[in-house]
């Protein structure tokens, strides 16, 4: 697990980078069934969400498999925590 702040999104490609508490980039890809949740305003718990629910800035922990040709890594749990 990793966690850090979303410095970039990109929705057609369906990847993120994400920037660790020790400034280094990682870059996500986020296969169709990645499980996201993001942070519910009323009760401060999370709910359910999308990679567009998503914004640059917020900051996460997330859980990813195995990386792939290019380097990146497969993401199976993001949670939005701000």
């Amino acid at each position: 697990m990793i966690e850090g702040r979303i410095k970039n999104i990109d929705l057609a490609h369906r990847t993120a980078v994400i920037t660790t508490q020790d400034n280094q980039d990682v870059v996500l890809t986020f296969p169709e069934g990645a499980n996201i949740e993001v942070r519910e305003p009323i009760t401060m718990g999370t709910m359910g969400g999308n990679l567009e629910d998503l914004r640059e800035g917020y900051f996460v922990e997330v859980e990813f498999g195995a990386h792939d040709a290019d380097g990146k890594c497969a993401c199976a749990s993001l949670i939005s925590v701000s």
